[in-house]
């Protein structure tokens, strides 16, 4: 399969607040990844391609989130099995439709940095 991503895709759990538009009820949950172009994140239940998402996003440092308005492309069952049991989870991929370029400079830089080596202190 060709890979189709314009971004790097950085795998990180950071806290999102999506609400389906028009504006239903806010729901809260976390991401499994983030590039520049958009975000994967769990869901409760599916969501249906073409879908249009108002998303909030909680990067590391700073204090006010990243909004945006975003498209779900993907929507996937998932399931996470641990020790205690079976976690059964819905994971969306929404691109990024209007975003400020601040924003999504700060999206893009803290990707980077956190794929970036770390180097020992000498």
């Amino acid at each position: 399969m060709e890979e189709r991503r314009q971004f790097v895709r950085l795998d990180t759990r950071l806290e999102v607040t999506y609400t389906l538009l028009p504006a239903t009820q806010a729901q809260q949950t976390m991401t499994k990844g983030i590039g520049g172009g958009g975000v994967c994140f769990f869901a409760d239940s599916e969501l249906t391609p073409g879908e249009r998402l108002q998303v909030a996003m909680k990067l590391p440092g700073r204090e006010q989130p990243v909004n945006c308005i975003a498209e779900v492309v993907w929507c996937e069952p998932y399931e996470v099995i641990g020790k205690t049991g079976r976690q059964r989870s819905v994971e969306v991929g929404v691109r990024f439709l209007q975003i400020a370029p601040q924003d999504q400079d700060t999206v893009m830089q803290h990707v980077i940095l956190s794929l970036k080596p770390r180097t020992a202190a000498s």
